[in-house]
């Protein structure tokens, strides 16, 4: 035979034009073997590296060396039959001459031409206890059945004497097989050997009981009394008793969900006397692949359940009503044979029938697209040896609480199987071309397998478009429109998501379109009671109801979120079902709730502020209350990435005194933890909102805030241009405080700048005008500042009476003061005072003083304290501190990593 021949039914053999090619032994055949037991499919690196080392693989590195090589060398070795190709992070066998392939195309067809290209013993030369653990029995399994449809049509053929010998062989090797058994009973008692027919009855039913504890299924009891009756035709295929095979066709491409399927493994039942009937339901929201994960499960498990598998469609989501319990019983009825005369009338009597016939049955019931547990309960199978598998987008609570179901709850798929699901139906050519478009295409589907299983259709369907052509169109039109097919009502991600919103109450509808009103779909109890206008508890309540339809996902305790697609169609439904006026009080309620928080955060944070003229909230706003101030940094380090897109949110949606206000009661915790980007970000849109108001006072606030941030990058021209404006605003509107506030902050950039004048004279200006308004607070921090001023200059005398002086008056306001007893240790040593620097140093750090500041003013003090310490010979303890404040430094970037690294040197170096 022309061309590449693979072979893995018996020893694994390559062939090129009829010549054998050798395979490397060792890793390079457990490589080929694996990945032609998953012809043309995608095999992952992390598989891979685990056959490769029996699961006990070493360093990473080292791994996807030795697997790289791997590769190579059988590529090399592989020449012109190489089928070996590279997929993000994998590898698959592109092979069409198979012996595998070939094998399962004529298994149904021509079982007796299927098995002839079975050679012996699975990959005897392929030297893998995993491989042969976990991969070759699931091929021995496919070849059973085969082998028992071929031994049927040759007992239908009247071969009944010559297969005796091998159906005994076959019960001796497969003694649990009960199908080899019947078909035993069968040849024997065609051969007229009544009596052994039924010594094999005998035989079969004492291995059951002995290694299981089990009794024959309903097959062999039913054929053990047709033998005892002498009943003159006797089949396995033609029986009073029906075996129903409905489930549906496999997935081809089925990706990903290895932990599920493992998960439902463990429910199989082991046959202990007395077990109840095991029932498992699949929730999860629409278009998350319950229905393909349960089906392909089923195809792996069908041969546990010799007595058939029945499905019903229940229609829970469905455009059409649900089917009714009377009805489903109907069905199943009919598939266990019962003709429309033997089916009864009434729903209890349909119950009783059909839990008689499934009593002593191995049956898996799969009950598909579930509305309720009451739809469900009368469909569950009696006895101990059946399993009843539910998909719903409900998550069943019932049937837990009283039926012991155990729940699977399926999630989008991880980015990873996502990618691989869209690769496995497009092809490896073209996600390997455009791996980035590939990934994007991925998030833009939310990794909802619907909605990948859509684009990638679109896109098979289409060979030369371009994965990031449709991942533009995604981006840039209407997403929920795109991703579906036209011709296909069920092909579509909007209309399946309908289904589901359909089965709300109405006012769990309104929650769910409500959510899509703002940019993140991140929700508490009390934001979502704000966009809709009802208390939190009541709120919870509704999220939690949209949760068990999962609709929203309780991702966190009392935290909502949804996926992209799920937040679109919200914010569809939200534009068709909501007024205008509807939704913009929504959405002011919304930022009220996080405006009015964030506010009271700054108090607890930072009690000397700026007090903002809030916005008036609505009474039903709920604002988070703080027990300290570590409860409320915590709150602002959770909601801040929120915070931020609501910033951006509030101005581009015209929400603008919105805007200014977050940004400016986000200042607290920014002062502390915020990096400069973040806040000239914020910064530039709350003077754009304050611009756009013509708020003056709103723009002088982002005027000064942005001032500093011009300081702290060390742009003094900007910042000083940025502070004089913010100060000619303030002294024109008269806001006095402000004043101070503008010309102590100038006062700052000019010493940093090394203008020490200029930098007096301004402190001395925001002196008087803090003593003017009457705020000893103030005007003790910024005789502070003018201290550290005298101390830059030179004047040291005169700067330890003013920090004193300083001091005193925090102490009268009980204020912790670490900035001005830095100031004082400093002054100490200009004067050469190294008995008073140091100790004043050592009374800060052993205060805790330090733990309430920010992360420029501890970065400072800690390395100026530890070169004081460092020069009075105090070494290890300055070399903790200045490592300390290099770690903060760098971690706040704000630009005093330089100097801070400068002093850890000067100390390892000492």
């Amino acid at each position: 035979m022309l061309g590449a021949v693979y072979r893995v039914l018996g020893p694994l053999e390559v062939l090129f034009n009829g010549k054998p090619i050798v395979v490397p032994a060792g890793k390079g055949r457990v490589l080929l073997a694996t990945l032609l037991l998953r012809p043309n499919q995608f095999v992952s690196v992390d598989e891979l590296v685990e056959r490769l080392w029996d699961g006990s693989p070493p360093s990473i590195d080292r791994a996807a060396k030795t697997l790289q090589m791997t590769v190579t060398r059988l590529r090399q070795a592989l020449g012109p039959a190489n089928c070996v190709s590279t997929t993000t992070n994998g590898y698959l066998a592109k092979v069409e001459n198979l012996d595998l392939l070939h094998f399962r195309s004529l298994a149904d067809s021509d079982p007796h031409a299927a098995l002839e290209w079975w050679r012996g013993p699975l990959l005897k030369n392929v030297a893998s206890d995993a491989l042969h653990r976990e991969e070759v029995p699931q091929l021995v399994e496919e070849r059973l059945v085969v082998l028992e449809r071929r031994i049927e049509q040759d007992l239908d053929a009247g071969r009944a004497i010559e297969l005796v010998p091998e159906l005994r062989a076959l019960t001796s090797e497969h003694p649990l097989r009960e199908r080899f058994w019947a078909q035993l009973m069968i040849a024997l008692y065609r051969s007229d050997q009544q009596a052994a027919a039924l010594a094999a009855f005998r035989q079969v039913s004492d291995l059951l009981a002995n290694e299981l504890g089990i009794d024959p299924g309903v097959l062999l009891r039913d054929l053990h009394q047709s033998i005892l009756r002498a009943e003159p035709t006797l089949s396995t295929l033609r029986r009073d008793v029906v075996v129903p095979r409905q489930l549906p066709s496999d997935l081809t491409r089925f990706t990903g969900r290895t932990d599920d399927l493992v998960r439902l493994d463990t429910l199989l039942p082991t046959g202990t006397a007395g077990q109840a009937v095991v029932i498992s339901a699949i929730t999860g929201s629409a278009g998350v692949g319950k229905t393909a994960l349960a089906v392909h499960w089923a195809h792996r498990v069908r041969d546990r359940f010799p007595d058939g598998q029945l499905v019903v469609n229940l229609r829970g989501y469905d455009r059409a009503e649900p089917l009714t319990p009377h009805d489903a019983l109907g069905q199943l009825l009919r598939a266990l044979g019962r003709s429309k005369n033997e089916i009864p009338d009434e729903t209890e009597e349909r119950i009783g029938v059909y839990r008689s016939l499934l009593a002593d049955r191995r049956v898996l019931v799969l009950l598909d697209n579930a509305r309720t547990a009451e739809q469900v309960r009368p469909l569950l199978p009696a006895g101990s040896r059946s399993v009843a598998v539910i998909t719903s987008r409900s998550d069943l609570r019932g049937l837990v609480a009283l039926n012991d179901a155990k729940v699977l709850k399926l999630g989008v798929l991880p980015l990873s199987e996502a990618v691989q699901l869209l690769e496995n139906v497009i092809g490896v050519h073209r996600t390997q071309a455009e791996p980035e478009a590939t990934a994007e295409l991925a998030r833009l589907c939310a990794c909802l397998p619907l909605a990948l299983r859509i684009a990638a259709s679109l896109l098979a369907g289409e060979p030369h478009l371009q994965v990031r052509e449709l991942v533009d169109q995604l981006d840039s039109g209407d997403r929920l429109a795109e991703l579906e097919i036209g011709d296909d009502r069920e092909a579509a991600v909007r209309s399946a998501f309908d289904l589901s919103y359909k089965t709300l109450a109405p006012e769990e509808q309104r929650m769910f379109r409500v959510l899509g009103l703002v940019p993140r779909a991140d929700f508490t109890p009390m934001s979502a009671g704000a966009l809709l206008g009802v208390p939190s508890a009541r709120a919870l309540k509704l999220l939690r109801a949209l949760a068990r339809a999962h609709l929203v996902e309780e991702h966190a305790p009392q935290r909502f979120s949804q996926h992209d697609l799920l937040r679109l169609h919200a914010r569809e439904r939200a534009l068709t079902e909501e007024s205008d006026e509807q939704r913009r009080s929504s959405v002011v309620r919304f930022l009220d709730h996080h405006l009015h928080t964030v506010d009271r955060a700054y108090d607890v944070i930072r009690p000397v502020r700026n007090v903002l003229p809030l916005t008036e909230r609505d009474p039903v706003v709920e604002a988070v209350p703080f027990e300290d101030r570590d409860d409320a940094l915590a709150w602002c380090r959770r909601e801040y990435d929120l915070l931020v897109e609501l910033c951006e949110f509030a101005l581009n949606e015209r929400y603008l005194e919105h805007a200014w206000q977050i940004v400016s009661g986000m200042w607290g915790y920014l002062h502390l933890h915020g990096s400069t980007e973040d806040i000239l970000r914020l910064d530039n849109i709350a003077l754009e909102a304050a611009r756009q108001l013509r708020n003056r006072y709103a723009e002088a606030i982002a005027l000064h805030s942005l001032g500093v941030a011009r300081k702290n990058m060390h742009e003094y021209e900007e910042a000083l241009r940025v502070l004089h404006e913010a100060l000619r605003i303030r002294q024109e509107i008269d806001h006095e405080r402000g004043i101070a506030v503008s010309q102590a902050e100038l006062a700052s950039t000019y010493l940093w700048q090394g203008c020490h004048d200029e930098a007096l004279r301004y402190y001395r200006a925001s002196i008087e005008q803090w003593r003017r308004v009457g705020n000893d607070r103030g005007m003790s921090m910024s005789m502070n500042s003018l201290a550290w001023t005298l101390v830059c200059k030179g004047d040291f005398s005169e700067a330890v009476e003013v920090a004193k002086e300083a001091l005193a008056l925090q102490e009268q306001l009980a204020l912790q003061s670490p900035s001005t007893r830095d100031t004082l240790a400093q002054a100490y040593a200009g004067l050469g005072d190294l008995d008073k620097a140091p100790q004043t140093y050592r009374d800060i750090f052993a205060s805790g003083a330090l733990a309430h500041a920010g992360v420029r003013e501890k970065a400072e003090i800690l390395s100026q304290g530890a070169e004081i310490l460092n020069h009075v010979g105090e070494r290890q303890a300055a070399l903790s501190y200045a490592r300390e404040a290099l770690e903060l430094a760098e971690r706040g970037g704000q630009g005093l990593a330089e100097k801070a690294r400068r002093v850890l040197q000067e100390i390892e170096a000492s």
